[in-house]
C-alpha cells in the first residue's frame, strides 16, 4: 500500500482519472497539500463542469484526510466514509459497523448519483468493522 503524503499527487491517492487529474491541473490543484488547501466553491466555479461541484471537491477534501490520517484504510473505505460526511479516523474509531451501515445506506438512497455509490457495492458490516479496526489503529499507533 503506498505510503501517502501530503505531496502526493491528488489524481493518484484518489484514483481519478486522466480527464479529471487534467482538469485539476489547470486549476492549481495537482498535490494533496492543493487540494486540502483549496476553496471548493472557488475551485467548482473555475471548473465550471457540474460533475465536479463543491461538494464532490469537498468529498474528495475528505477523502484525503481519512487517506493520511488512517493510512491503513482501504482506498475505496476512503471514499463510501468521506460520502458519507465522515472527515476524520476519531470518527470512524468510535463508530459501530451498524451505525456506519446505517449511514451508508442513508446514503444511498438519497442519493442522485447513479454512479460508484450503488446499493450492490455496498460494505458488508464485517467490513465495515474491518475499517473501524483499522481507524483505531491508526489513533494507537500515532499515540505510542
Amino acid at each position: 500500500m503506498p505510503q501517502w503524503t501530503l505531496n502526493s499527487n491528488v489524481a493518484d491517492m484518489l484514483s481519478l482519472g486522466p480527464r479529471t487529474a487534467g482538469r485539476l491541473m489547470q486549476v492549481g490543484v495537482r498535490s494533496v497539500a492543493d487540494l486540502l488547501a483549496a476553496r471548493p466553491p472557488s475551485i467548482a466555479e473555475r471548473l465550471d463542469d457540474q460533475r465536479m461541484s463543491a461538494a464532490t471537491i469537498e468529498q474528495w477534501q475528505r477523502e484525503a484526510r481519512l487517506i493520511l490520517a488512517a493510512p491503513q484504510l482501504p482506498p475505496h473505505a476512503a471514499r463510501w466514509l468521506a460520502a458519507i460526511g465522515i472527515a476524520s479516523r476519531e470518527r470512524i474509531a468510535g463508530s459501530t459497523p451498524t451505525e456506519l451501515l446505517g449511514a451508508l445506506e442513508t446514503a444511498i438512497k438519497e442519493s442522485d448519483d447513479s454512479g460508484w455509490l450503488e446499493k450492490n457495492l455496498q460494505p458488508s458490516v464485517s467490513e465495515l468493522a474491518v475499517w473501524i479496526r483499522c481507524a483505531r489503529s491508526a489513533s494507537t499507533e500515532e499515540a505510542a
